[in-house]
């Protein structure tokens, strides 16, 4: 592993958790993997590893806003595409999100040493819902416009 902290058992456990995963999993998801294998885990446990990997940079721990922390096994630079319906994350390599560091630093003055794009968005499923969703309100909506124009 990296130079710089000790390794143990647990935290081994821990970013094996991270590296099986198919998805960006939450400090509680990977906890309920992790526990599957040794119950006697804490989430303390489990959330401070988290923290220290990423610290030492094998693995990456994505923050949005008010919502749990999710952790991604993809260390090199890539971007996110983020659902706002359902909260899945999904990696994407997007070359010209390369040129935003550049102009960034350029309008700046920064030195930018690192930077990660987010596109937000909603996926097949939930935009799928969501258009059945409007359907339904605008049907609901023509039924009460003919209702009112009757009783007007």
């Amino acid at each position: 592993m990296t130079k710089g902290y000790r390794n143990t058992v647990q935290r081994t456990q821990i970013l094996d958790a991270v590296r099986a995963a198919d998805s960006h999993l939450t400090a509680g998801e990977i906890f309920e993997c992790v526990r599957r294998r040794d119950p006697r885990i804490a989430y303390g446990t489990v959330y401070r590893a988290l923290h220290l990997l990423a610290q030492h940079g094998l693995v990456q721990e994505l923050t949005f806003a008010d919502q749990a922390s999710r952790y991604d096994k993809r260390v090199d630079r890539h971007d996110h595409v983020h659902c706002l319906g359902c909260g899945v994350l999904v990696d994407v390599d997007v070359p010209v999100a390369l040129i935003a560091r550049h102009v960034a630093a350029e309008q700046s003055g920064f030195e930018v040493e690192s930077h990660h794009t987010v596109f937000a968005g909603r996926c097949r499923e939930c935009k799928g819902k969501r258009t059945t969703a409007d359907a339904r309100h605008n049907r609901a909506e023509t039924f009460a416009l003919a209702d009112d124009e009757r009783e007007g």
